[in-house]
């Protein structure tokens, strides 16, 4: 996989590269602040996270008070049937707290380990750092990156770069 950087001098014309781009699912940018909402490219189409962490979350939850709540009931009927207190064997209600709870700590479980997966973290290393101009993205560069394992997908993505005069262009591996 590869990629291009391309560097521009201002935010209206990494705006412009943004609308070039803006049906391109492969794109990102590096700026100095936020870019602000008038212009911004919708983002693309597909599950996005804000959607597939809660039903992950809400999967794990479910899960975890069934697998909970049944091995709690295998214990206290099949593997340790005790006679305490003339109660019966499958008392389920004295079950419902723990596995609720339990439930609970595999959503959160889902949720932690789901937001470093969805956001791609730890990422210690990024092939993009070792990009020379790229050091000017805290300070005064506006950059668009963009990532592909198709070279026909990137030559084309150079033909539309070119077009848009940026100060910079490099190549990356990615």
């Amino acid at each position: 996989m590869k990629g291009l950087l391309a560097g521009f001098d201002s935010e209206q014309a990494l705006r412009e590269a943004l609308q070039r781009f803006a049906s391109w699912r492969e794109i990102e940018t590096y700026t100095p602040m936020p870019l602000s909402p008038p212009g911004l490219v919708p983002a693309p189409r597909g599950a996005s996270p804000a959607f597939t962490l809660p039903l992950a979350m809400f999967i794990a939850g479910i899960a975890g008070f069934s697998a909970f709540f049944w091995l709690m009931a295998f214990a206290d009927v099949r593997a340790y049937p005790l006679d305490i207190g003339g109660r019966p064997n499958f008392a389920w209600p004295t079950f419902v707290p723990i596995a609720f709870e339990l439930g609970v700590l595999c959503a959160m479980a889902a949720g932690f380990f789901g937001f470093f997966i969805v956001c791609r973290l730890p990422r210690l290393f990024d092939p993009i750092d070792q990009c020379a101009s790229l050091k000017r993205a805290s300070r005064d560069g506006w950059f668009l990156a963009i990532r592909s394992s198709d070279a026909a997908h990137l030559e084309q993505a150079r033909g539309i770069l070119v077009a848009l005069r940026p100060a910079s262009i490099e190549e990356f591996a990615a």
